[in-house]
């Protein structure tokens, strides 16, 4: 079923965007003043402090702690998400679960197949967005006053227990920072999760040096002048660049939270149309402006949020960790390179004698 909705999505989009390239064509140099202007908006959303929310990144690609479950009740499925911002838990439906709050108050209620909040808890507030101050005089002992908040037997919260050992300083070189306990009630009885954290530093620099090399050779190609030598190298960084678009939207999108959000999917169908749209193009010598442009674009975009993997040492990706960093290295460094002969090209005249819109068939049949 989802191949099925890839398909239809490629055959959708590949005749927008070929529509979209021949009417931006005639006004190239407002599309190229667009362009620089929806880069410089990609870097600022990319380095906000906005996208750092009350309980840190959202979902995060990489991170320097990593929270490990050591030990869970029977029967009870526990995971940690996004390296130890959260917790996400299921709960058979014929179990009572219990989760405490930090002071030990009941947090959440897991039963027959619905969770339930307490609002007389401290982390009920704490965990808002943004957070909030617990009401003055709100205590331990209040009864508890329980709101339904899911239906289904799973549940997933920020807990900063999962987080506090890495507020302690370590020894150097140590990789194990400390213990962690979450306690809850199971069917009345006490029991508990409880696992440790470890630390991991960043990767080597060496990591950033192919982005300054790629450019470099890039440059000294573009100091020649020749528009040949410009739509070749052109092409040869697209074809690049859209391999690391590729790994990149993969290791973002397959990566569960324990598991795929139907957005998450979307997401990736869209980035796949898009990346065989401009692979075909750029494959038969066909791509114009538009196409280096909105490579470029999607490089940036995808590189400005890999950032994290060539800085922390755990990658949270569905690839491993150094396809993920490569990736990032590959969308960087083809983002930039791409810049210097896309825009020369825009000065160029296009021939349009013998283009010819791709179809649904062969843009399906490039994907397979």
């Amino acid at each position: 079923m989802r191949v099925q909705s890839w398909l239809w999505t490629l055959e959708t989009l590949c005749p927008v965007l070929s529509a979209a390239e021949r009417m931006v064509e005639k006004s190239r140099y407002v599309l190229v003043r667009a362009g620089l202007a929806v880069g410089a908006v990609l870097v600022a959303i990319s380095w906000s402090p906005a996208a750092a929310q009350a309980h840190g990144p959202i979902n995060p690609v990489a991170s320097s702690y990593l929270a490990r479950i050591q030990s869970a009740p029977s029967g009870v499925q526990a995971k940690v998400v996004d390296g130890d911002l959260r917790l996400w838990l299921r709960v058979p439906r014929g179990e009572s679960v219990v989760m405490l709050d930090y002071r030990g108050a009941p947090y959440l209620h897991f039963s027959r197949g619905h969770v339930w909040v307490n609002e007389n808890s401290e982390m009920f507030y704490l965990n808002q967005t943004p957070p909030q101050y617990p009401p003055t005089g709100l205590r331990r002992s209040a009864p508890p006053h329980w709101v339904q908040v899911g239906a289904g037997d799973s549940y997933e919260w920020h807990d900063g227990r999962l987080h506090a050992p890495a507020l302690e300083a370590i020894a150097p070189g140590a990789s194990y920072v400390g213990p962690w306990r979450i306690p809850l009630t199971v069917n009345g009885r006490p029991a508990a999760i409880s696992g440790g954290v470890w630390y991991r530093g960043g990767p080597s620099i060496v990591w950033f040096w192919p982005i300054v090399v790629f450019v470099l050779c890039v440059v000294a190609a573009w100091r020649l002048h020749d528009t040949r030598v410009d739509e070749a190298l052109a092409r040869a960084i697209a074809g690049i660049t859209l391999l690391g678009i590729m790994l990149a939207a993969v290791g973002r999108g397959l990566h569960g939270r324990p598991g795929l959000s139907v957005l998450g999917v979307l997401e990736l169908a869209v980035i796949t149309a898009i990346v065989v749209w401009a692979g075909w193009r750029v494959a038969r010598n066909r791509a114009r402006g538009f196409t280096f442009l909105l490579i470029l674009l999607a490089a940036l975009w995808e590189g400005l949020t890999l950032i994290p993997t060539l800085l922390h040492g755990y990658v949270l990706l569905a690839v491993p960790a150094f396809l993920g960093r490569l990736a990032a290295v590959v969308c960087l460094g083809g983002a930039i390179a791409l810049a210097l002969p896309a825009f020369r090209l825009f000065d160029e005249p296009q021939d349009d004698e013998d283009f010819t819109e791709p179809t649904g068939d062969e843009v399906a049949h490039t994907a397979a």
